[in-house]
Parts: structure tokens; C-alpha cells; sequence
């Protein structure tokens, strides 16, 4: 499903339908609470969601980040690999690996970023962002 397009394709497919119609619905019943205007501002304009295979740089020179895709925000988002995710909590993307990143929002709106990985058999959320409005403002590059 990984692929950079320039521009966005045009033609439908059922996910990019999926990635185009948010269920702000399923979302804010996950989350408890409705749904917080920065994860709804990365779903407008829509074409940001529809790019994919990229890696992401902290500004603090830690390692890059691998994004592979966006997820529609719909029941894939509740439960990203087919195990829904704890009350609280939405996946809006996945890395090469298809680890869900997390996005757990707090009283201001906004909120951290965690990537879900598997150890030992169990997941794990392994910090990367004390706010989603921070990862999504860290440089991207296309993948070569």
C-alpha cells in the first residue's frame, strides 16, 4: 500500500474513499470525548494524508522515523491490527513494519504520540512526541 504520488491520484479505491470520509463519530466514542481539532486538521486538506512512504526527522537529531501510510479514521484507527487499542486512545498512522503510531490526547486538545511495538509478545508505546502537533510539523523527506 506504501507509495509516493505526486500528485495525489485521482482515480477511487475503497481506502482512499476511507482516508477522504472520516467517522469523527467512531472516533470521539473512542476517545471519550470529541474529536480534537489538530488530529482533524491532518485529515483537512486531504491530500496530506494521502501521501505515504516517508521518513520523518525529530529536530532533536534522534533517529528517523519511518511513516509508512496514514489510516482512515474509522474502525482501522480503534484497532489498527485487528486488536483494539485501549479507551483514549486512536492510531492515525503505521510505520514499515505496520506498528500503529498512537495519538492519545490530554485536557489541552493536543497530546503524545507513541509507537505501538510488540516485545515479548505484548505491545509496547514507545514515546516519540510530546504532541502530535510537533510530529506533524517535523521534516519529511520521500524515501529514495
Amino acid at each position: 500500500m506504501s507509495g509516493f504520488y505526486e500528485p495525489p491520484p485521482t482515480f477511487g479505491s475503497p481506502f482512499r474513499a476511507r482516508l477522504l470520509n472520516p467517522k469523527w463519530d467512531v472516533i470521539a466514542a473512542q476517545l471519550g470525548r470529541p474529536v480534537p481539532p489538530v488530529l482533524q486538521a491532518l485529515y483537512e486538506p486531504a491530500d496530506g494524508v494521502l501521501r505515504s512512504h516517508f521518513r520523518v526527522f525529530p529536530p532533536d537529531g534522534a533517529s528517523e522515523l519511518w511513516l509508512d501510510l496514514f489510516l482512515p479514521m474509522d474502525e482501522e484507527a480503534v484497532a489498527p491490527d485487528g486488536e483494539r487499542l485501549p479507551p483514549g486512545i486512536v492510531a492515525f498512522a503505521d510505520d514499515e513494519h505496520g506498528d500503529p503510531y498512537v495519538f492519545v490526547p490530554d485536557d489541552s486538545g493536543d497530546g503524545p504520540v507513541f509507537l505501538r511495538r510488540q516485545a515479548n509478545g505484548e505491545p509496547t508505546l514507545v514515546l516519540v512526541a510530546p504532541a502530535l502537533s510537533e510530529f506533524l510539523a517535523w521534516e519529511r523527506r520521500q524515501a529514495g
